[in-house]
């Protein structure tokens, strides 16, 4: 006889039809954003064309050479917008000028500045290669262990719906999984925030024009003109770039070459360098500490903003932006932002000591129901909410009571205690919160209010308690080390600031590893075309011939065509694993 978990299947199915509708909601975003990029740029693109047309006209009219003349002497645009499905490109010839004056200044400076990128950028390209290595091997390993799960518990598995609060053990295993991989794929509304959109675009872009000015300076230090330069926009992948006549990069030498080949990877490595220290010195806090913000790292987090209509909770009423959250039960704040994650997201790791609460025997319920907690009663079986479960912390077999929950634990100022004689009351007792494993516990959240708030105990410490999961918390509260000064400062200004800086340390990062890779399309594929070249025309010299020529194109081709592979298989893999 087979039995069928009804309850299971529907949930399945309805996990299923939301995980539709949320795709069918990205991709309606996706062409939306796309529309919009069509349609400005098809305007901006039609400005420029009438007034290319008008400057022809007035050429045409003022000059009496003749037409095949006049068509070489032609006013060439100094603008060119290219707009074509999913993929936007604007370049000019506008900033050639500035990068052949910036490069003019100090050549001296730019040829040490560039040799030392051509250093750290081989540097790069060796780890980069050792690191996709690891990268690809650590995602083979991950398939064949999903492949081997499947294949040896299929017979045993069952469709049965587990309650979230039971999950916590397989989701810790399924993060410590996803933590094994090298990347982290960039998939908007699954691994990027959508909120984090703008962000992601402003920050990618950012590194993307620092790079192609490396290339710029440097070329323009050896004498390389540039064509132009220009920005891209290509599904969702930002960029710029910069067009120079490659048979004149040929005909330097290997060194010259390579300066002009790793300037972008070096800058990348320099701005990853500046934000990492920005980011992890406390310049960045500092900074703004001195402006209209105030740090409060070392005494809590302020709050940024709070969910109001996420998981059916109440929190939005009464925990307001700029509030100061001091402790969490009995855990102090004083890493700011790390004992936050910590507590919410990791508590099962942290020996915290709870010191228990006083009440009497007097103020003990007559009924046991609010102790009969279950999964249809997961805050016990009590219709009077405000009653809860307690156990006594001094008796050698556990015992549980039902009180008042209010008068408890919603109290700053209520005596604390480890045994019944520390209570200065008549019957005394010590008792601590009850919850079985697996079930939604209590969690006090002491505030302040914000600093301009005319409340009379504005400057009093408050006491909030939460019923449900501490991750839940986590999603819905937002934090931050930095707190307004007054009430007309911008919250966002300092998150955002912090995100794109972060965004932009981080994409440095992947940019200098990837883009020196000896791969198809990549400045590492020029870099070792001019590392063999260089190494076989010094020891065939004059001598040089077609076989050499033929093993020095075996050699370039062996190494491109695998590290090409082992990028797609890396992209490929790291993609997969994300989405599934």
């Amino acid at each position: 006889m087979v039995r069928v978990d009804v309850s299971s299947v529907e949930l399945n199915f309805s996990h299923i039809t939301c995980s539709v509708f949320k795709m069918f909601d990205l991709i309606l975003a996706f062409l939306g954003f796309w529309v919009v990029v069509h349609t400005f740029c098809h305007l901006i693109r039609q400005r420029f064309h009438s007034k290319q047309s008008l400057t022809n006209n007035f050429i045409r009219r003022t000059t009496n050479a003749p037409i095949s003349l006049y068509h070489q002497t032609a006013f060439k645009p100094a603008y060119h917008i290219s707009n074509r499905p999913f993929n936007v490109r604007f370049w000019t010839n506008v900033l050639n000028p500035r990068f052949e004056s910036l490069a003019n200044r100090t050549p001296k400076f730019w040829r040490i500045w560039f040799d030392v990128g051509v250093f750290v950028g081989l540097l790069t390209m060796i780890a980069g290669i050792i690191i996709m290595t690891v990268a690809g091997w650590r995602l083979l390993v991950e398939l064949f262990g999903v492949y081997w799960k499947v294949e040896t518990e299929f017979p045993e598995v069952q469709t049965k719906f587990v309650k979230r609060g039971f999950e916590d053990e397989n989701s810790v295993q399924h993060e410590k999984d996803k933590s094994n991989q090298v990347f982290v794929p960039v998939i908007p509304g699954i691994t990027l925030p959508i909120s984090h959109f703008a962000y992601y675009l402003i920050a990618l872009l950012i590194c993307g024009v620092i790079h192609e000015a490396g290339h710029a300076i440097a070329a323009e230090t050896e004498k390389l003109k540039i064509e132009s330069t220009g920005l891209f926009l290509y599904i969702l992948y930002p960029g710029a770039f910069v067009e120079f006549n490659l048979d004149s990069l040929e005909r330097r030498d290997c060194r010259k070459k390579l300066r002009i080949i790793c300037a972008g990877v070096w800058h990348n490595i320099v701005v990853f360098l500046i934000g990492y220290l920005v980011l992890n010195s406390g310049f960045f806090v500092g900074f703004l500490s001195h402006t209209a913000w105030r740090s409060v790292d070392g005494i809590g987090v302020s709050v940024v903003s709070v969910e109001e209509a996420s998981l059916n909770t109440p929190l939005f009423d009464y925990i307001q932006p700029s509030m100061l959250i001091t402790k969490l039960d009995d855990y102090e704040l004083i890493e700011s932002l790390d004992s936050w994650n910590n507590y919410l997201l990791e508590r099962s790791k942290m020996n915290v000591n709870h010191a228990g609460f006083c009440s009497s025997e007097r103020d003990i319920m007559s009924s046991m129901d609010c102790c009969e907690i279950s999964e249809d009663h997961p805050y016990g079986n009590e219709r009077d909410k405000g009653i809860s479960c307690f156990k006594r912390i001094d008796k050698k077999k556990e015992e549980k009571v039902c009180l008042k929950t209010i008068p408890i634990l919603v109290n700053v100022n209520e005596q604390r205690c480890f045994r019944d004689d520390d209570c200065d009351r008549t019957l005394p007792m010590c008792v601590l919160p009850y919850t079985p494993t697996g079930f939604p516990k209590p969690l006090r959240i002491y505030y302040k209010d914000a600093p301009w708030s005319e409340k009379e105990d504005a400057e009093n410490e408050k006491v909030l308690l939460f019923l449900g999961e501490f991750e839940d918390v986590w999603e819905i509260v937002q934090v931050s080390s930095i707190q307004p000064r007054w009430s007309w400062v911008p919250l966002w200004i300092p998150e955002s600031l912090e995100l794109i800086l972060r965004y932009i340390t981080s994409f440095s990062l992947a940019l200098c590893v990837i883009n020196i890779l000896p791969a198809f399309q990549l400045d590492g594929h020029h870099a070792l075309r001019s590392l063999l070249s260089a190494y076989y025309d010094r020891s065939e010299g004059a001598s040089t011939n077609n076989k050499s020529k033929e093993r020095e194109k075996r050699i370039e081709n062996g190494i491109i065509y695998f590290v090409t592979a082992l990028v797609g298989w890396v992209v490929i893999g790291t993609l997969f694993s994300g989405l599934f």
